[in-house]
Formats: structure tokens, C-alpha cells, sequence
């Protein structure tokens, strides 16, 4: 666990998942403060699936949210949020998120959170540290909304600046930064968009490729709501990205690539996690 201190509260989780018996087991779980997990269930045969919560439901200035996820040989784990964690305005402090995801030899994890929510004047520092081995299987995405545009209200006077690291077997392949400045006295956006999101998979094939873009070319020719997309193989992770301006076509179209990617991998379409639906 860490040992980060300082002004504003800490909220940790470890979390370790094992095969055991034909099904993955969550065999080591430690938390500090208010970030903890419900006792895993399976609607999949095998496959650990986790809510993690986060009671106060928002960080502020000088809160430390650190989450470290660690899925052994051979272990299917999915993780995700029961709602958004809104980083809200600081009175100075600079809040931290820093998730750390290992996957071991053969393991598969699912890390599908659902957005963050940044305040106008909210000062975050966002890392997320990705580490697999190159038998591994991994989907994971991460979606950023600048704001609150359904109310009006847009992400101004504040900062994000973001860093993403994909490591295969202690190799850095894959890294991203993301800087956000709402200081200059008008509305930070992308592109005019207010909504970010970004889904990572791995590991990428030519069939897989073709099998998401096929999906791609499908749900945009049936949606009016304005997205705008890019399908990039980075050495082997393929990375969609898209920008728009509500939550739901975005999560929409994650949603229905990871479903579509299960499918290629295990042979079988998953239904969502009922918690999207609340």
C-alpha cells in the first residue's frame, strides 16, 4: 500500500484475483479510507465480477484516490463503477487518481469504469499504469467529461493533466498524455467536443480489427448523435478513441465493441453489467 500524506484524504484499494478450481476468487483485499468493493458475484461461469465503490462519491483538492489491481495466471476478472466519480472544484489542493492494472501470463482483466465528471475548477492529476504480460488479454477504457454540459455548466478556471502507460512484459509500448487547461477565461473542450473517451484492447489482431471496425461502420450509421472516432494499432494495442458531447452514445459504443470483442475472444456475447442500467 502507499504511503502518500499530506492535506485532504486518502482512499486505497488492493485488490488480487486467482484461479482457483476453475474460478477466479478475489484471495487478497486491502483498502484505506472509503474506496472498497463489494464481495464478488458471477453472472459468467468463472469470471469475478466487482463493483468498485467510492461512498463520498466525489474528490477534491488534496484527495488521493489510488487504485491497484493485480489479476494472477489464468484469472477473468471485470471491474467497473456503480456511477461517475466527480472530481469537483478545488480550493487549491490538486486532486490525485492513480490506477495501477497488472495482468499476469494467460490472465484476463475487463477495467470498464464508468466516466469522470471534472468540475469547473477542479486541479486533477489522472495516471494510469497498465502492465501485462504478452499472453495476457485486456479491455479496458476510460472516459473523461469536461463539465457538465446537460447543465450548462462547462469546465472552466480548472486543470487536468493525464498520463497513460501500457507496458507488455516490462516493455513500455503504448503512452499518452492528456492536458487540459480551462484558465484561459473560456470553456476547455477537444475539437469542440466536452466528452473524451478512450478504449484500449489487447492484444490486436487483423480479424479483430476487422471484425470492430464492421461494428464501427454499424452503430454510426444508425446513431444521429454527432461522435467522432479513430481506430489506431499501436504495436499491438488497438486504441479507439472517441469525442462527443453526452455520456451515453459514448459509453453506447464502448459498450458495444467490448461485447463484440468478448465474442471474437470466448465465443459468446455478454450482457452489460445490470449496474449501467441504474
Amino acid at each position: 500500500m502507499s504511503d502518500f500524506s499530506g492535506s485532504g484524504w486518502l482512499a486505497e484499494v488492493f485488490l488480487r484475483y486467482e484461479l482457483k478450481r476453475g474460478t477466479t476468487r478475489l484471495t487478497d483485499k486491502r483498502h484505506i479510507g472509503p474506496l472498497m468493493v463489494q464481495r464478488p458475484f458471477y453472472p459468467e461461469q468463472g469470471i469475478a465480477h466487482t463493483y468498485l465503490l467510492h461512498p463520498p462519491g466525489g474528490v477534491v483538492g488534496g484527495d488521493k484516490l489510488l487504485i491497484n489491481i493485480d489479476v494472477q495466471p489464468d484469472a477473468h476478472s471485470l471491474l467497473t463503477t456503480p456511477g461517475a466519480t466527480k472530481f469537483y472544484r478545488s480550493a487549491g489542493g490538486v486532486a490525485h487518481q492513480v490506477q495501477t492494472l497488472t495482468v499476469a501470463e494467460n490472465g484476463f482483466l475487463e477495467w470498464l469504469p464508468q466516466e469522470n465528471i471534472f468540475f469547473p475548477k477542479a486541479q486533477v492529476r489522472l495516471e494510469t499504469h497498465i502492465h501485462l504480460a504478452s499472453s495476457a488479454k485486456f479491455i479496458g477504457w476510460e472516459m473523461q467529461c469536461l463539465g457538465r454540459p446537460v447543465l450548462n455548466e462547462w469546465f472552466e478556471d480548472g486543470e487536468i493533466k493525464g498520463r497513460l502507460n501500457c507496458y507488455i512484459d516490462d516493455t513500455l509500448i503504448l503512452t499518452e498524455s492528456l492536458l487540459i487547461d480551462g484558465s484561459q477565461g473560456q470553456s476547455a473542450v477537444m475539437r469542440e467536443y466536452p466528452m473524451l473517451g478512450s478504449l484500449y484492447i489487447y492484444p490486436a489482431t487483423d480479424e479483430l480489427k476487422t471484425i470492430i471496425q464492421q461494428d464501427l461502420d454499424l452503430f454510426f450509421a444508425s446513431k444521429d448523435k454527432p461522435i467522432e472516432y479513430g481506430l489506431t494499432d499501436v504495436d499491438g494495442i488497438l486504441v479507439l478513441r472517441l469525442l462527443g458531447s453526452q455520456t451515453e452514445p459514448i459509453m453506447a459504443c464502448f459498450a458495444q465493441i467490448w461485447q463484440a470483442t468478448r465474442q471474437h475472444w470466448l465465443g459468446y456475447c455478454p450482457e452489460p453489467p445490470r449496474i449501467w442500467a441504474t
